[in-house]
């Protein structure tokens, strides 16, 4: 049906990037037969707006977009080059729009809550509620922290990183234990 003069997959790829829509599925998990899913609606307006601002991407980019926007996994070195061109950041499992590419859409504070803040924010601000409040269990540090920790963080990433911080402002000698007992202890400021 789409294939002529074995042009038809391309055609299709490019049909679906001039209309912003993400590229077809194929499946030929059969065998025998191909079966192509096309889409007639955008699935997500950042992966459009980031075709209609740059319209001059190739079709390998538009392609690796679409896999990004599903879901889908991507290669290491696909997404070094789309980190290149800077339309993609966050983790190998977890991308999202770069900051360049959020501008251009208007996302903005979703970019922040994807990308979050560096860790001296963080760790300022455990610094300021010790000051505050003179100490805290972990429970309160985690409270304080939680919903300020990038959104794509998975909640075992943000308990890891919570820890990891509290560990590195104890290293540097701002932060101790006042008991050797974890289950009742509370960190206090040195």
């Amino acid at each position: 049906m789409i294939d002529t003069a074995t042009l038809g997959i391309r055609r299709a790829y490019n049909i679906q990037k001039a209309k912003y829509f993400p590229m077809p599925d194929y499946n030929v998990s059969s065998g025998t037969q191909v079966e192509v899913t096309i889409y007639g609606k955008t699935l997500n307006d950042s992966y459009m707006h980031i075709l209609y601002d740059h319209q001059d991407l190739d079709l390998q980019t538009v392609f690796l977009l679409d896999r990004i926007q599903k879901g889908l996994p991507v290669d290491k070195e696909d997404v070094d080059r789309l980190r290149g061109q800077k339309l993609v950041e966050g983790r190998l499992t977890s991308l999202y729009l770069s900051a360049s590419a959020a501008k251009s859409i208007d996302e903005s504070t979703t970019y922040i809550k994807n990308k979050g803040f560096d860790d001296k924010y963080y760790k300022d601000l455990i610094v300021e509620y010790l000051k505050q409040y003179k100490k805290a269990k972990k429970k309160d540090i985690r409270e304080l922290l939680w919903d300020k920790l990038p959104d794509v963080l998975s909640d075992v990433q943000k308990e890891n990183k919570i820890r990891n911080m509290l560990t590195a402002l104890r290293k540097q000698g701002i932060i101790d234990t006042d008991s050797e007992n974890q289950q009742k202890s509370s960190w206090i400021l040195k």
